[in-house]
């Protein structure tokens, strides 16, 4: 007690009241950041989805084609259409307008009993959303558990649809990752470091049980649970069919999560930072829809980052040269820990090349995260409603 005393009048005479309550505030959030990354997140790596049963569920992977694009019919669709794996179906909804195009889609259908494709006709006067079409497909799919994708995205493996398959075994809904494709220099790997740092939180959300979202490029759940709750006619939006609709269907289901080298898809990159932002822009106006608790969950992690930081500088600025020394050392400790996690996770994600990213994107995530919530509530987003 008498050293406790001692170090406290110490403390006292060198930090004073203000710098005694720094210096608690940096241990506390040194400490919440620590149960994010080293309890929250570190179950990742190791985490592995036990099917209930040996059964091979049947599935029908839909997707929307709204514009022509024959780097897709080239490219992407005979990855879908090589995965080796009997029980599957390719469903597209083709609202390209393209005659020809469209043709080549019925070819492909009449010659691969693995593909169907329909096509809608669009009208100006009133549009087609993703979602009417996305009603379309599900309600015409053959087999009764459904995973989503997009036109954009292909398989890492010809073993995917086989592995998200398996998540059906026991689960309602089906949760898998989508990468970026690998870009050249600095912006295409600090968007494949973006999309699995901004994918982390919600990955590990859904292994520790309360999943709130996935991706639109890779999810899934039964046609029944789907139909059961409405489909996508919710809130008369274009966007949250991966999260809104996502947690709808997890009220009263149960989820898989599949994050295996097999599992994953790879989404093309169609320009920079702009267009990377323009996208994450858009799909965040669903957050304010979120459940209170999720967003807590989001915003603690966020918001003690930033503190933390702001913390260390404080103390450099205006705390004695010992309590500089320590509070330096919690940073280094901090970004080993979170090196060293994303280490990990990188691997289990088949991200190569990303980790020397993520200290810039664990310093500055905050900071746009906050400038995109303040740029939400004074511009206004186009294509959010119908």
């Amino acid at each position: 007690m008498e050293k406790l005393s001692s170090a406290y009048e110490y403390l006292w005479q060198v930090c004073g009241t203000w710098g005694i309550a720094l210096l608690i505030a940096l241990v506390v959030l040194f400490f919440v950041q620590y149960y994010y990354w080293a309890i929250r997140y570190s179950r990742i790596p190791s985490y592995r989805e036990t099917p209930r049963g040996n059964e091979r569920p049947a599935v029908s992977i839909v997707m929307v084609l709204r514009e022509t694009d024959y780097s897709f019919l080239d490219e992407r669709l005979p990855e879908l259409l090589a995965q080796e794996y009997d029980r599957f179906e390719v469903v597209v909804i083709d609202l390209t307008g393209d005659v020809e195009f469209s043709e080549a889609l019925m070819v492909i259908a009449e010659h691969n009993r693995h593909f169907t494709s329909v096509r809608m006709v669009r009208d100006t006067r009133f549009p087609i959303s993703d979602k009417m079409a996305l009603n379309v497909a599900i309600k015409s799919a053959r087999n009764d558990n459904i995973l989503l994708t997009t036109v954009d995205s292909s398989p890492a493996s010809r073993h995917w649809a086989e592995r998200m398959a398996r998540g059906f075994d026991g689960a309602d809904v089906v949760i898998g990752y989508c990468g970026m494709t690998e870009g050249h220099g600095f912006s295409g790997r600090l968007l494949r470091a973006a999309r699995a740092c901004h994918s982390v939180r919600w990955l590990s959300a859904a292994i520790h049980g309360k999943p709130y979202r996935g991706t639109i490029h890779n999810i899934g759940f039964t046609k029944k649970l789907y139909l059961d709750n409405g489909g996508f006619n919710f809130l008369n939006m274009n966007i949250g069919e991966d999260d809104l609709f996502i947690q709808k269907l997890l009220s009263n289901s149960h989820a898989a999560v599949v994050v295996t080298a097999n599992s994953l898809v790879r989404q093309h990159v169609w320009g920079g930072l702009s267009w990377w932002y323009a996208g994450r822009r858009l799909h965040s106006n669903t957050f304010k829809y979120y459940p209170a608790g999720t967003k807590l969950y989001i915003a603690t992690e966020l918001w003690s980052r930033a503190l933390f930081f702001a913390s260390v500088a404080a103390s450099a600025a205006i705390l004695p040269p010992e309590i500089k020394i320590f509070a330096a050392a919690l940073l280094l400790l901090r970004f080993g820990l979170v090196m060293f996690e994303m280490r990990r996770i990188s691997i289990r994600l088949s991200e190569r090349g990303i980790v020397r990213m993520v200290p810039l994107l664990d310093i500055c995530s905050p900071f746009y995260e906050a400038w995109m919530s303040i740029d939400r509530k004074f511009r206004r987003t186009p294509g959010i409603w119908r």
